[in-house]
């Protein structure tokens, strides 16, 4: 019998060395392969039908979609109007029915497909254009204007139009502020209305944040918007700051602004996680974050670990978009030396570099052991304007680096 069992082990063991080493890895991997696709990439049933082939295609297994803008969706909801790039080309379509659910089109062809379809919204972006919706629409921009962010000064965030102002480099949204109470209840409302009717896997959030990238501050008020950014003293937040910590002012006491400030996103992300969870325990719960959490509480007032590691976001999906690999690695690094003790850390990376680059910076995810990578994005791969047909990237990428099927962490029975 002992002679046996040897004879038999050394078979195996044979037969395993023998075998494909890479094939043996991809069978047995375990690993999120997630595509960002933006509400740019589709405009009717066809396209959502055709993104979903072309991410199977390409042995991705996570397809973050996006659903929701700058204060409009793009799926029937009770409480936000519909996006008016469904209906055509002018905002004043806000809030029009396109006529079909495009959440709905996608959740089918990606689970017909195997898929995980994580629902990607703006978290607070509320406009993005100087050329403003109808008043009738139901849009945030004429239904709540006290919700706004205001700058160091205390004047409304205002959007930027590149095309109205030619001071303004590009389009910017206006953001709705973190620490206005009604404005919390309503992303909790709306992202629990989207789970409690949709069959996700997966709630994504984008610009959950502070944002730095507006640069124009108002004369006089630069000393204070370098010491304590630029974003949002408005009237309901000064208050609520000056109740809560007995501090009159922000100037007073700076690192108590930031800490005030950061603790009102994680309060959205405890009220959003609480209400989805009721509808749906296993969803994960992700976010686009910066790839230093260091830099990331720091300048964005992101306070992504304490999410992670009070049970509020499952997936920390990281912005590392560079070109550089060194870069790239030491922004991995700052995150994964500091990883919580639950959740899943996926690094994502720039689809606008080459493939060589990108093949380099999934080798450096695999070698520091993440959970993952996500790429930016899907135009990047598949031209939208011409039938969605695979670029040579993409024919690259399928041959490489997402040869072989994986699957997420995330336990998906798909």
């Amino acid at each position: 019998m002992r002679h046996g069992y040897w004879f038999a082990l050394v078979l195996i063991l044979c037969l395993y060395t023998t075998m494909p080493v890479q094939a043996a890895r991809r069978d047995d991997d375990t690993q999120v392969r997630a595509l960002w696709v933006t509400r740019w990439d589709y405009k009717t049933q066809g396209d959502v039908r055709k993104i979903m082939k072309n991410c199977a295609a390409m042995r991705f297994n996570v397809v973050l979609f996006q659903v929701r803008g700058n204060g409009t969706v793009f799926y029937p909801s009770q409480i936000e109007p519909w996006a008016w790039e469904l209906t055509g080309e002018g905002l004043e379509t806000t809030g029009k029915d396109p006529g079909w659910d495009p959440l709905k089109v996608a959740i089918k062809e990606a689970h017909r497909r195997g898929l995980e379809l994580h629902a990607y919204v703006n978290v607070f972006p509320a406009w993005r254009s100087q050329k403003f919706p109808p008043r009738d629409s139901g849009q945030l921009w004429w239904e709540h204007p006290d919700w706004f962010m205001c700058d160091a000064a205390g004047n409304r965030m205002i959007p930027r139009d590149a095309e109205l102002d030619e001071k303004v480099s590009r389009d910017w949204y206006s953001f709705i502020s973190p620490g206005v109470p009604a404005a919390q209840d309503y992303l909790a409302d709306l992202f629990e209305e989207l789970v409690k009717n949709y069959d996700v896997d997966g709630l994504h959030y984008d610009y959950i944040r502070y944002p730095r990238e507006i640069r124009e501050v108002a004369a006089g008020y630069e000393d204070r918007a370098k010491k304590l950014g630029n974003w949002s003293y408005d009237p309901v937040s000064l208050a609520r700051f000056s109740k809560d910590t007995g501090v009159a002012a922000p100037d007073l006491d700076p690192e108590a602004w930031i800490r005030w400030r950061a603790a009102q996103i994680t309060e959205i992300t405890r009220k959003v996680s609480e209400r989805v969870r009721k509808h749906k325990p296993d969803i994960i719960i992700s976010a686009a974050v910066m790839s230093d959490p260091v830099d990331a509480y720091k300048t964005k007032l992101q306070d992504y670990l304490t999410w992670m590691d009070k049970g509020y976001l499952d997936a920390a999906i990281t912005m590392n978009y560079t070109g550089d690999s060194e870069t790239f690695t030491r922004r991995c690094e700052a995150l994964l030396d500091r990883r919580p003790g639950r959740g899943w850390v996926v690094p994502g990376m720039s689809f606008g570099n080459d493939a060589g680059v990108i093949q380099e910076q999934v080798g450096i995810t695999r070698k520091l052991k993440a959970d993952g990578f996500a790429g930016f994005a899907y135009a990047r791969l598949f031209d939208r304007d011409n039938g969605h047909k695979p670029m040579p990237l993409a024919e690259e990428l399928a041959e490489s680096v997402l040869e072989g099927k994986a699957r997420t962490p995330w336990g998906s029975s798909r």
